[in-house]
């Protein structure tokens, strides 16, 4: 397989952009942002295309997408190129990267030849099928990303089983691994794992644990059973104890009761000794004079004073509110005013602009586009196609006639003679030369002598050696024709790619006279020179440009008009401007004249509007404040006399009444005091001897003196018995502790509670006994549990065994492809390294690479960052050939594969991808000058080519 040509219909930063390739090696030099990644990634995304698989995309998938989709998200992401396969089919393939659903791999020469269900993967169809690998391992093989050489270790688990694929069925897809993973699903199934909870070794490993639960559960009730007794024993031991508490607790408790009673009694009869006649006189009382005096008095201690009212009046305060609220009511009118006349503005303005769209906005009819753009496309595909020039030089046939005569004439001639006539040439001259300056020169006839000599030893010596290496010399002649035919064949195979190259370029030539042909016709031209239909067309363009700009004028003045109207209809403007001029109207003759006048001068705006109201209503409201705090204070002015007034009369009048005079209201004051104290120690007196008798009444209740003496003897007799029956022990520590009611309640409950738990805890422990499982049952279903774990075990151990010989029989077939990966990489490795390096070693399954040079082996990581990616260049080219299916030839796309290689290294990297060209296209993309300088000195030949890309807008 090789690349003709890749095709950016929409791939990044290019539209409709075409890179042609050689069938050799192919340089592509560009600058930084010339877009020399994008056609790299062009080439791969051009012959794979895309997975199509269902769930969300990988995250390769999605940097991919990020990184290469066109500027514009949202158009069209189109990619395609055209290959010639090695049966001789050219196919071009064409990828919809974006929808994923129009993506094609047609015949190029026969219509309607469709290839995509040969070449089906993951959904979408991938040409490197062709070749025998998939998009994943042309990436890891023949596919260098920029800076990404060792990406092939990270892809080796997947290569390792196309290799195994190779080695083991020639190119067919079944391996070892496949059995493995048979045996595995079989174990999977019949075996499966301890995190499988549904297979037999999980549940036999369950089976187990359960019974081994089960047995040691009911050893375990047991256990508990009998623990469960002994609670019971101690519950009913706590239940005892607790009543024990209680009842000496109740014993304290009748103790202290018949004290308390005791000290009752003791009070009631020193309170009867009190009052032998009965029950006292009542108190005096409160009469109704010493509740006025009480009144008067507390009226005239807190009767309010006088103060002094300042600052401005309620009048005063109502005229300046006023002023403000006529001059606000003149500045609303002033802008109320503005906005009207903006509004006429405005109104005036879009009635203008309307009456230049009666039918409605400005339209670019679609034909018209479409057409500018095929008038773009015809006069760029005219201006880019080739210059056809018939090759020079001789004719395919002539070479072709050459070899013939060639082969003819090396079957029918005689071997030719020796080739070490060249060593008795100069023999011959230095006999002669002797013999001549002997005759001519006398001065020099020992040189010459001499000369003779050695030029008769040298003839001798031809003689012997002739004889001795006869064998010798025919080979080499062989190598020599051998040599001389390889020749002929190359400069065949390269006249006949001349003469291909040829023939496109008059192929693209003949389909751009035809698409300006069309273009000239459907744009009206009846010119059938190019050069007139040139001219006429580019008059076309700058007619429409002036059409164009007409229509862009008036696309400003719609948008002026939408940007004026906004949301509103003209009809809507209309009301709405005759609104704000009634509104200004009514404001300007409801406001003050002179006042209006003034802000009509001085320009007032919304933003002055809302200052002033702001500043307006602060005013107000502090105005209105000090209004009503200037009312209130009024009216507390005139309430305080009145009360200041009643407090004097009410106090002469009391005084009138208590029989008190004197000089002044203060005066009668201090005498009303004084009568008020009397009168309370009076009623002090009385009020005591009434609160003894309410005690005595209280104490004693309906009982009298010996009925009470009788119920003191009572308590006395039930707290010795209470004592008697308790213990003196148990009674002195209760009564140490000092218990009350809630003590012996809490006592009481805390009995019945361990009463309760006893008698639940023994129903309980009855109905616990009747549910104990048998000890004999589990021990028996242990046996059977542990005799299905050990028959899973023995099948597991045979599977092992089983997945265990093939597993080494996988690894044999990976030691049969690392002698073939290392005889492909050992042909350039010393070569390329410049001799440090002539051995290497090759780990097949993690694609790990060892190299031998003077100081031993090493591995290619550990190398300088240049070495090794220099050896996984020709690891990748190993990899490449030896996935690649027998009657196909992998090409290598390179990005920047020499960047980390010095000078001389760099070009022997360079001379051995030239001599892998011969039989493997490659394209390398590279931005080094001396790469560039390289390629101009030796891709001479029409096989390879430099392609030179600048940076433009569309890439930078």
């Amino acid at each position: 397989m090789r690349f003709e040509s890749v095709m950016a219909h929409a791939f990044g930063p290019f539209h409709e952009r075409t890179l042609d390739l050689a069938p050799g090696m192919n340089v592509v030099y560009g600058p930084n942002e010339a877009g020399k990644s994008s056609w790299h990634a062009a080439l791969y995304a051009g012959l794979c295309g895309m997975r199509r698989g269902k769930g969300q995309p990988l995250k390769d998938d999605r940097e991919f997408a990020e990184r290469h989709r066109p500027w514009d998200e949202s158009g069209p992401w189109d990619v395609g190129v055209l290959v010639e396969l090695a049966d001789g089919r050219r196919v071009e393939l064409r990828h919809d990267l974006a929808g994923k659903v129009d993506c094609s791999a047609q015949d190029a020469e026969l219509a309607g030849r469709d290839y995509t269900s040969e070449i089906l993967y993951d959904g979408s169809p991938d040409g490197s099928h062709w070749l025998g690998l998939n998009r994943k391992s042309f990436l890891s093989t023949a596919c260098i990303q920029q800076a990404d050489i060792l990406r092939v270790l990270g892809d080796a688990d997947a290569l390792q089983q196309d290799m195994q694929r190779a080695a083991a069925t020639a190119g067919t897809d079944a391996t070892a691994a496949e059995a493995l993973g048979l045996l595995s699903t079989y174990k999977a199934e019949h075996v499966g794992s301890s995190r499988a909870p549904t297979k037999p070794l999980r549940r036999s490993a369950a089976r187990m644990a359960e019974a081994n639960a089960a047995l040691e559960e009911a050893r375990a009730r047991h256990c508990e059973y009998m623990g469960r007794r002994a609670d019971l024993e101690s519950l009913e031991r706590k239940a005892q104890d607790a009543q024990l508490r209680a009842d000496a607790v109740a014993a304290a408790l009748a103790g202290a009761e018949l004290t308390k009673f005791e000290d009752r009694l003791k009070r009631v009869r020193s309170l009867d000794a009190c009052f032998p006649d009965g029950a006292p006189h009542p108190s005096p009382g409160r009469d109704a004079l010493a509740a006025r005096v009480t009144i008067a008095l507390t009226s005239w201690r807190n009767r309010p004073g006088l103060t002094e009212l300042t600052g401005p009046t309620v009048d005063e305060l109502d005229r300046m509110i006023a002023e403000c609220d006529a001059e606000l009511g003149a500045a609303r009118a002033a802008v109320a005013e503005r906005e009207a006349e903006e509004a006429d503005y405005r109104l005036d303005e879009i009635s203008k602009l309307d009456a230049l769209f009666p039918h409605g906005p400005p339209r670019a009819l679609a034909a018209e586009e479409h057409l500018a753009a095929q008038v773009m496309g015809a006069l760029k595909a005219w201006e880019t196609s080739p210059e056809v020039d018939e090759p020079d030089g001789r004719s395919v046939e002539d070479f072709e006639q050459e070899l013939a005569a060639f082969d003819a004439r090396v079957s029918s001639e005689p071997p030719a003679p020796s080739g070490r006539l060249w060593l008795l040439a100069p023999s011959v001259l230095a006999i002669a030369g002797g013999v001549a300056t002997m005759l001519a020169l006398q001065d020099l006839r020992v040189v010459a002598a001499v000369i003779a000599t050695a030029g008769v030893g040298g003839a001798i010596a031809w003689l012997v050696m002739s004889r001795s290496s006869k064998q010798t010399v025919d080979i080499r002649t062989d190598a020599v024709l051998s040599v001389h035919r390889h020749n002929i064949v190359r400069a065949l195979d390269a006249r006949r790619r001349e003469q291909l190259a040829y023939e496109k370029d008059l192929q693209r030539q003949a389909e751009a006279l035809e698409h300006l042909c069309e273009t000239a016709n459907a744009c009206g031209i009846k010119a059938t020179e190019p050069e007139v239909q040139v001219q006429e067309l580019r008059a076309w363009q700058v007619r429409r440009k002036s059409e164009m700009d007409e229509r862009h004028k008036l696309s400003s003045q719609w948008d002026e008009l939408q940007q004026l109207r906004g949301s509103q209809s003209l009809d809507e403007i209309t009301h709405q401007t005759a609104g704000l001029r009634e509104k200004a109207d009514a404001l300007a003759a409801s406001a003050d004249h002179a006042l209006l006048e003034g802000f009509r001068g001085r320009s007032v705006t919304q933003e002055c509007l809302s200052a002033m109201e702001e500043r307006a209503n602060a005013k107000r409201i502090e105005w209105e404040g000090d209004r009503h705090d200037r009312l209130t204070a009024e009216h507390q002015r005139d309430e305080n006399r009145q009360l200041i007034e009643e407090a004097r009369v009410a106090l002469r009048s009391a005084a009138e009444s208590a029989g008190v005079t004197a000089d002044d209201d203060d005066g009668l004051a201090a005498a009303l005091e004084k009568w008020q104290e009397d009168r309370r120690k009076n009623v002090a007196r009385a009020e005591q001897q009434g609160r003894d008798w309410d005690e005595l009444q209280q104490l004693r209740g309906d009982r009298s003196l010996d009925e009470m003496e009788r119920e003191a003897e009572r308590l006395r007799n039930d707290a010795a018995e209470v004592a008697t029956k308790v213990g003196e022990t148990a009674l002195v520590a209760a009564r140490r502790q000092q218990p009350g009611q809630g003590t012996l309640n809490a006592l009481h409950d805390k009995a019945d509670t361990a009463h309760r738990d006893f008698r639940d805890e023994r129903v309980l422990l009855e109905a616990f006994a009747k549910a104990l499982p048998s000890v004999a049952d589990a021990e028996e279903a242990l046996d059977d549990a542990l005799r299905e774990e050990k028959r899973v075990a023995v099948l597991e151990r045979t599977l092992d065994s089983t997945i265990s010989f093939l597993e080494q029989a996988q690894e044999r077939i990976q030691r049969n492809i690392a002698p073939i990966l290392n005889s492909t990489v050992l042909e350039w490795l010393p070569r390329v390294t410049d001799g440090r390096y002539d051995d290497c070693r090759i780990d097949p399954e993690s694609l790990l690479v060892e190299v031998r040079g003077r100081d031993g082996w090493r591995r290619a990581q550990l190398l300088s960052h240049g070495t090794a990616e220099q050896v996984y260049l020709l690891l990748r080219l190993a990899l490449s050939r030896h996935l690649t299916k027998e009657d196909e030839v992998c090409p290598l796309i390179l990005d920047d594969v020499v960047s980390a290689s010095d000078a001389p290294r760099k070009r022997v990297v360079l001379e051995t991808l030239l001599a892998i060209s011969e039989s493997t296209q490659v394209v390398l993309f590279t931005h080094e000058d001396d790469v560039r300088d390289w390629a101009r000195a030796r891709l001479a030949t029409p096989v390879h080519r430099l392609t030179e890309i600048p940076v433009d807008a569309d890439t930078a």
